[in-house]
């Protein structure tokens, strides 16, 4: 899967503005590139171990998304969500294996907590497991 940098960018910068809570948000994209990554609301009971997407971020952007496509611009879906571990490396936890879809991709930024460069690692479901997934990079001169 192909990733533009601002996609890792914008996840990091998330993750360090929430720590020591876990971030969330949305990864959109096209076909097997993702292009944006839309910070949510992480309305989890417990939100500093673990995270929820808010449905109604989540509602807004599917209609971001086919409204554009309505109206002729970017043909844009969401592609998967992305979140952080606060205090730990990016591999999926029981309960992030628990609340897979098989259609998203799972993007898991960590370790939160320090000046170093996060690891951006990415995932999805298949036959009850999570499975990595490479990201690529796709050069700065590719992106919109």
């Amino acid at each position: 899967m192909k990733i533009r940098p601002g996609v890792a960018q914008a996840i990091t910068a998330h993750a360090r503005r929430e720590h020591p809570r876990e971030c969330c948000g949305m990864v959109l994209g096209v076909g097997d590139e993702l292009v944006e990554a839309v910070a949510a609301e992480n309305v989890a009971a417990d939100p500093a171990r673990r995270y929820e997407v808010s449905p109604a971020d989540h509602i807004a952007q599917i209609r971001r998304c086919r409204e554009a496509a309505k109206a002729g611009g970017a043909s844009l879906a969401i592609l998967g969500v992305y979140h952080s571990h606060p205090h730990s490396a990016p591999v999926p936890s029981p309960t992030d294996l628990d609340h897979a879809w098989e259609e998203y991709v799972y993007l898991i930024a960590g370790p939160a907590n320090g000046s170093a460069p996060l690891e951006i690692r990415a995932y999805r479901l298949n036959g009850g497991r999570l499975i990595d997934v490479r990201l690529t990079p796709t050069p700065a001169g590719d992106a919109e």
